[in-house]
């Protein structure tokens, strides 16, 4: 990890509506303006690699939070943004995932769906880096047991196995392997922060 020697503090600003309103002061989080002090790992290519089913979370959470961690100086790789035209898609996913300090993947309900998810969570293990697990409106329980019958993942899960000219049951169960270590990790969910 980079360190400084003088490392400027984020600053807390109170902002409080007029005397005669009973509004509560509310302390808003604002940035220390030098953002290289941020630096985590500067020799990696990113800080965070964001692993999510877009037409599930694209325009709900992820855009959101990629704007949030981009505007404290974190480079933040995300698929439509930083996936160069004319590219190999997995060998460039890949590398971004190799070379990220930080992997959040973010569970949603069709997450399981998607090959370039699973892949994606099963690359996150190979290499050193801080995974955290963001549930979307899902359980940790049906992520890590994908097999059980309230697990939105179970369907997806049957139908990859039953198309064994794709992929074969070896690649699969590392795919439900991945999930499982993933989601012995803390992390967040939504339904425990409300949104």
């Amino acid at each position: 990890m980079a360190s400084t020697s003088n490392t400027s503090t984020p600053q807390y600003l109170e902002e409080s509506a007029p005397s005669t309103s009973t509004m509560p002061v509310f302390v808003i989080y604002k940035p220390p303006a030098d953002t290289d002090k941020l630096a985590v790992l500067s020799d990696n290519r990113y800080h965070v690699f964001l692993s999510f089913r877009g037409e599930d979370v694209r325009k709900t959470l992820v855009d959101h939070l990629y704007e949030a961690l981009s505007t404290v100086g974190l480079n933040v790789y995300k698929d439509d943004d930083k996936l160069e035209k004319g590219e190999e898609i997995w060998p460039s996913l890949e590398r971004a995932i190799e070379s990220s300090a930080f992997r959040i993947p973010v569970f949603s309900k069709g997450y399981a769906d998607s090959i370039w998810c699973l892949k994606e969570a099963a690359a996150m293990l190979k290499t050193p880096g801080l995974i955290i697990p963001l549930f979307y409106h899902m359980d940790p329980t049906q992520v890590r047991y994908p097999e059980n019958k309230s697990s939105p993942y179970r369907q997806p899960f049957l139908k990859h196995y039953s198309h064994s000219d794709r992929y074969s049951k070896e690649v699969i169960d590392v795919w439900k392997n991945s999930l499982e270590k993933i989601c012995s990790r803390s992390g967040w969910s939504t339904d425990i922060t409300q949104g």
